[in-house]
């Protein structure tokens, strides 16, 4: 059996230079071994300057080549199935982009197609695998602020206009929602470990672009538990989130992008008590070496591909309820 995972990488999109190969080089069993472009030039550049053994000028001789075991898709929205189902047809494992796919029927047919052909399928919310998550879900599962009440997320920068930038293109997949507003929505989801059951919200769609870029979310759980979330292209803020039990609450920055030094505080009453979580590597890392252990151990993921069908019904209730003025209930 290998005893380590060759990656091909399918783009050289900036989040592979700036995400990606960093985390990859981070983990323990896991070696970059080529690279593919449509554009040959760029391949063989990308390729030079990152000491890619390999590059390929078509995406699909990639996917076809014995010399990678799983591919990176950092493609844009529109085009993660149809490049995750050909990767799953070679036989090749599939850490891709999030959000998985455009809807929820079509990230659905996509977990279906890999489970069928045996392969691993990975959707890159990185922080549902990083120790920082999962020591906050101890601290809440340890009962530190009693029981979870509500909680506010946000995430949010400003996207200057005019742009060419594909968060703002509809036909490959664009809008807040699907670039920033996934997050907060995965997050609250992560929190109260389990899908809501009604959304309410409000969405700014941009009459140039024809995308939303402002999103004003409020999610009720069971037990009439909410969770108020924000997102968007039109302010500065970053993201944060906020999370309030019986008894206190613990401030989280950073929730879904976590550093090398993270943590949380947790305040109840006058007392505030700072939880340092030391992953000591980048924010991918952690997702990556999960991937590998999967693969090489046998080892049951901790979150599943099928987790992305979640937030796309999420989203897809935010615009309908943005769109009608109404409450979609989900059941």
């Amino acid at each position: 059996m290998r005893d380590r995972i060759r990656w091909g990488i399918l783009s050289t999109a900036k989040i592979v230079e700036s995400a990606f190969i960093p985390s990859l080089r981070q983990a323990r069993r896991g070696e970059l071994a080529a690279v593919a472009s449509r554009d040959g030039a760029r391949a063989q550049k990308f390729a030079g300057e990152h000491g890619i053994p390999r590059r390929f000028d078509s995406y699909d001789d990639m996917l076809a080549s014995d010399a990678i075991d799983a591919v990176y898709i950092p493609l844009p929205n529109s085009m993660h199935a149809e490049w995750t189902e050909k990767a799953a047809a070679q036989g090749k494992h599939v850490f891709c982009e999030k959000p998985l796919g455009v809807s929820a029927a079509e990230a659905r047919r996509m977990v279906d197609t890999c489970r069928e052909a045996g392969v691993l399928l990975f959707e890159a919310f990185v922080f549902l695998y990083h120790p920082k998550s999962l020591r906050l879900r101890q601290v809440l599962g340890e009962g530190a602020i009693g029981d979870l009440v509500q909680m506010t997320a946000s995430f949010t920068f400003p996207l200057e206009r005019p742009t060419d930038n594909i968060r703002m293109n509809r036909e490959l997949g664009g809008g807040n929602l699907m670039d920033v507003g996934c997050y907060p929505i995965a997050y609250a989801r992560f929190v109260f470990d389990e899908e809501p059951v009604a959304v309410q919200a409000a969405c700014r769609t941009d009459r140039d672009y024809g995308v939303d870029t402002r999103s004003s979310m409020i999610l009720t759980f069971s037990g009439d538990r909410h969770a108020a979330l924000q997102s968007g292209f039109d302010a500065p803020g970053g993201q944060r989130a906020t999370i309030h039990g019986e008894t206190g609450y613990i401030a989280v920055p950073q929730p879904c992008h976590p550093n090398e030094k993270d943590g949380f505080v947790v305040c109840r009453g006058e007392r505030e008590e700072a939880v340092v979580v030391e992953a000591g590597v980048r924010p991918f890392a952690p997702a990556i070496e999960h991937f590998h252990e999967c693969l090489l151990d046998g080892v049951e993921p901790i979150a599943t591909a099928a987790n992305a069908v979640g937030t796309l019904r999420v989203i897809e209730a935010v615009r309908e309820s943005s769109e009608t003025g109404r409450r979609v209930d989900l059941g």
